[in-house]
């Protein structure tokens, strides 16, 4: 056990220096939603907003890291000498940054609940929450490996989730993936949550197969 936490702080050193500034990113983002969760004061009819500031300014970043970390396989020359390596590793750099997102994820919701109670936070939320960190985890790698450029793939991203923030969901006719009220199990939210868990299976598809595939070389 010992042994494995210390090959997991090795690797995230090693992803620190790769990827340098950028590393800080997540980390900056989540401190910023804990900020805003504990101590901008809200009222009670926009307490809510809080749940979306955890959906839109911190899981989106789930997927920032892997991006500059599979990045590396389209730099110039890089690809055939990288894919073997990234075909062995590339479930266990899912797997941890997973964890640190989804532990990040709990400690938010537990200090939203903290200081507005239980019962402020819908179990329906948790469960988004993890499904809308999976996809944003996917939806990164899968936009990275079919573009093949870690700035587009991030430009994607950004837009997708300033305009579905920015609009609440109302503006261009694609998949909305947030809650921006408190959610009621009825037919629309079950019709989200099978969308998403659909999308996720796609995207993880679609990043392990191009991955795999040391025959694909970049344009």
């Amino acid at each position: 056990m010992k042994a494995y936490i210390e090959w997991m702080r090795t690797a995230f050193v090693f992803d620190r220096k790769t990827m340098g500034g950028a590393f800080f990113v997540p980390p900056a983002m989540f401190i910023l939603s804990l900020l805003l969760i504990l101590f901008v004061p809200r009222k009670s009819p926009s307490i809510y907003d809080n749940v979306i500031i955890i959906q839109g300014l911190f899981i989106p970043f789930s997927g920032w890291c892997l991006i500059y970390r599979f990045g590396e396989l389209y730099e110039d020359g890089a690809q055939e000498t990288l894919v073997p390596y990234y075909r062995q590793w590339v479930w266990i750099d899912i797997v941890r940054y997973s964890f640190i997102h989804l532990l990040g994820v709990v400690v938010l919701s537990g200090a939203f609940m903290w200081k507005y109670g239980v019962s402020s936070l819908s179990f329906l939320n948790l469960i988004h929450f993890i499904l809308l960190t999976f996809f944003y985890l996917f939806f990164s790698t899968a936009s990275l490996v079919l573009t093949k450029n870690t700035n587009i793939a991030l430009t994607v991203i950004f837009i997708y989730t300033v305009l579905e923030v920015a609009t609440l969901g109302t503006f261009m006719p694609w998949p909305h993936i947030f809650l921006f009220e408190p959610p009621v199990w009825e037919p629309m939210l079950i019709n989200k949550f099978i969308m998403l868990t659909l999308s996720i299976f796609l995207a993880a598809f679609i990043t392990i197969v191009w991955i795999s595939k040391g025959d694909r070389k970049p344009q």
